[in-house]
């Protein structure tokens, strides 16, 4: 399933809502997941924890989201924070 960011969420695709709803979107669908992220800098916390880290509540591991998402265009920074921020729920990316 491919999912564009921007245009899944043209209006918000930096809040801890869109988050979660990009999560469900995940786990409601069969994988894998190709994330495009062309075009944007999301820069938020609230969007990553929620829909990537808190992937980890739904019984995910490091090697489920590696066999399950692939990140397209994801902005160096946001590649960085994505990383930090599931790291401290226990997901390497």
């Amino acid at each position: 399933m491919k999912i564009n960011i921007k245009k899944e969420f043209p209006n918000d695709y930096i809040s801890r809502e869109a988050g979660e709803r990009l999560r469900k979107m995940i786990l409601n669908n069969e994988g894998p997941h190709e994330l495009d992220f062309s075009d944007l800098k999301v820069a938020s916390i609230s969007f990553f924890d929620e829909s990537i880290a808190k992937l980890v509540e739904s019984g995910w591991t490091s090697e489920s989201v590696k066999q399950n998402l692939i990140f397209k265009n994801l902005f160096v920074f946001d590649e960085k924070l994505l990383k930090q921020v599931c790291q401290a729920r226990g997901l390497e990316i």
